[in-house]
């Protein structure tokens, strides 16, 4: 594994432990019982055992019923509330002047024939009205026991007012007077009494129907549920939860779900350590990876309790798109196979989950292979998706049930959706190589268009250097195919890595007209800073457009800290007693630290090379080529690269048959002769 800062290390700790919390928090609680059914629907599962007797509960609704029935057999229990009357009747003495000596006698009377009936308040007039009941229990100052009352007597506090407005002797001089807040209700009920009478009842009547036996049949895959076995279903999950809870408390279940996500989140560290330590080494790329992994369980997690199925319209497959684009098809599908596991854990036929989007990850792969080369790529994706969801649900569900008859159509649906949002994709891959610096196959193969930007200068101002590029790219792109390289990434590394030589051309050999060389003029010194400065003016035209900078660092590597070996010859010979700086002679490097950057240095320095041979064979084409490369070898140019000696002879081979190729004569026309 490569080795981190102690930032870094504190940084991916902290990452990883808010990715583990984000995960177990959205992860769906005090669901023991994963089986989904609907009264009139096939049991999609196995058959049902039960493990240990359970009773069979009333259902909701029965319960809701029983408990209306029970609050219909209790006669409520009303108290005077002391004072309330006396005090409404000392307030409407205030319209003794306002109204006639008559109607304010006939309000007094009124009022007090009102109260002494009762008054509640509405919410009790509307309790009395819902279940029925025909009486009360009335409760006075004067008497003792309650005294039982017809409920119709017992008027609401809107009731009484409206009484006194419709008077028929002086209702219409009541009417501009604010009469209701003369009438308040003075009867209280007596909710003490209630409880306990309720409470009593209830203790009468059980809350189950029946018990179910341990070892007994509760269902079998193919059967319909019916209402009975419904309930016997929410039995036996009641059941379950209500173990759990008396089993375990809620922190070992939460201390269980943390170390379990955390070991499946690690296992990508793990993974990338391992096969991937280029990956293991960049922040941002296992930030992007896990991110995407746990973003995805989040939009599961929501999904699941939007609507039951609705975890297939989460487009996970858009994470293995743009792993496979940046990271690798490898690595792509064993995030891919992380993510379906924890997202598994949130759906609800989770071997089901499992088994589809397992499968819908090998297609994605395998579509794409080694990544996002181009637009039709995706669109392929998406349509095998489109097929293969559908394909392998059906057959899922074929074989568990024996019959398509009860598949779930919205789902169906749900699936074909997923497949049309995976066309995301191309936008996400933009951003992200945009936000994060990453690279993708399109982008290189657009970088490759010489009728462009900075090729298409260099096709028209070093043409020499053009040539000389195009050459470079073939010959290191066919090496990179034979070792396992990118050969797409070198290609356009090589295209790129000379173009620092657009600042002056003619200071170049490829570019200068026959007979002239500028570097006459010039002294050792000065051609050398000449000759090193393309290097550094290429980096600074990269980074000017705007290049990747994985494209950048070929331009930086494809000298490496080697010397300009044809001054640094000259200088020596021309000062035999003197001590060479090397510094000075040398490239500002570095090194190649990848097996691209290497296949590029060999490349380079062979095709250029071989144009300084004056007789071309075979055996000199491969004593040249072994002569170079060991050259780099022995001076340690590849002691940083990621590259082996078996990849590094595979590239020699490559480059002896290029270059064979590429100067082969071919065979001379005749003449033709007049006659």
């Amino acid at each position: 594994m490569s080795k981190l800062t102690t930032r870094q290390t504190l940084l991916r700790t902290l990452f990883m432990l808010a990715a583990i919390v984000l995960v177990c928090w959205f992860l769906p609680h005090n669901e023991t019982f994963r089986y989904e059914y609907e009264v009139g629907k096939p049991w999609r599962y196995g058959r049902l055992t039960a493990p240990y007797d359970f009773p069979i509960y009333l259902s909701d609704s029965a319960i809701v019923q029983m408990e209306d029935s029970l609050r219909a057999q209790i006669v409520p229990r009303y108290t005077v509330r002391a004072g309330v009357q006396a005090k409404s009747l000392s307030e409407v003495q205030a319209l003794r002047t306002r109204l006639s000596s008559d109607a304010y006698q006939h309000l007094l009377r009124l009022l007090e024939r009102t109260y002494q009936a009762g008054i509640i308040t509405g919410e009790e007039r509307a309790r009395l009205d819902r279940y029925g009941l025909p009486s009360a229990l009335l409760l006075t100052e004067d008497e003792e026991s309650p005294v039982t009352v017809p409920s119709a007597q017992l008027r609401s506090e809107r009731q009484a007012y409206e009484q006194l407005r419709s008077d028929s002797l002086h209702g219409r001089e009541y009417a501009p007077f604010a009469l209701q807040r003369y009438v308040v209700a003075n009867l209280e009920l007596d909710t003490t009494a209630l409880r306990i009478e309720y409470a009593r009842l209830r203790q009468q009547i059980s809350s189950t129907s029946g018990l179910v036996l341990a070892e007994s049949r509760i269902i079998d895959q193919g059967e319909i549920v019916t209402p009975h076995t419904y309930d016997v279903l929410e039995s036996y999950r009641r059941e379950q939860q209500q173990r759990m809870t008396l089993g375990a408390s809620d922190t070992m279940v939460a201390l269980g779900r943390l170390l379990l996500v955390a070991l499946v989140l690690c296992s990508v560290l793990l993974f990338f350590g391992l096969y991937r330590p280029w990956i293991y080494a960049s922040q941002n790329e296992v930030f992007v990876a896990v991110g995407a992994i746990v973003l995805m369980a989040v939009l599961t997690s929501l999904a699941h309790r939007f609507a039951v199925g609705a975890v297939y319209l989460v487009p996970i497959g858009i994470v293995t798109i743009l792993l496979s684009t940046f990271h690798g098809s490898r690595s792509a599908y064993y995030c891919h196979i992380i993510m379906v596991l924890l997202c598994s854990f949130i759906a609800p036929s989770h071997f089901e989950y499992l088994i589809i989007q397992s499968i819908i990850g090998m297609i994605i792969v395998f579509s794409l292979k080694d990544g996002l080369q181009e637009r039709s790529q995706l669109l392929k994706v998406c349509i095998f998706t489109a097929i293969g969801y559908p394909g392998i649900y059906l057959l899922y569900t074929l074989a568990n049930e024996g019959t398509l008859v009860n598949v779930s159509w919205p789902i169906l649906l749900m699936m074909e959706v997923n497949a049309i949002l995976l066309l995301i994709s191309y936008i996400l891959i933009e951003a992200m190589e945009y936000v994060f610096g990453f690279m993708s196959g399109v982008t290189l193969v657009e970088l490759c268009n010489l009728g462009k930007g900075l090729l298409l200068r260099l096709s028209r101002e070093a043409s020499g250097t053009f040539q000389h590029s195009i050459n470079v790219a073939n010959i290191a792109a066919n090496a990179a195919s034979a070792c396992g390289a990118n050969p797409q990434l070198v290609r356009t590394g090589a295209l790129y890595h000379d173009i620092g030589k657009l600042r002056d051309p003619q200071a170049f050999t490829e570019n200068q007209p026959v007979g002239v060389n500028r570097h006459e003029q010039l002294s050792v010194e000065e051609s050398v800073e000449l000759i090193k400065r393309h290097v550094t003016d290429g980096v600074a035209m990269a980074r000017e457009a705007k290049l990747p900078n994985e494209i950048i660092a070929f331009i930086q590597t494809h000298h490496g800290c080697s010397q300009v070996k044809y001054f640094y010859i000259k200088w020596c010979n021309e000062h035999p007693d003197q001590t060479p700086d090397l510094q000075f002679f040398s490239y500002a490097g570095p090194d190649p630290v990848t097996k691209e950057q290497c296949i590029l240095m060999m490349a380079d320095s062979i095709e250029a090379a071989s144009k300084s041979l004056r007789e071309v064979t075979p055996q000199k084409l491969s004593t040249l080529v072994d002569g170079i490369i060991r050259d780099m070898i022995n001076s340690g140019r590849f002691n940083n690269a990621k590259i082996t000696f078996l990849e590094i002879d595979q590239c020699r081979q490559s480059f002896v048959h290029d270059l064979e190729a590429i100067y082969r004569n071919r065979i001379e026309y005749p003449t033709l002769q007049a006659h």
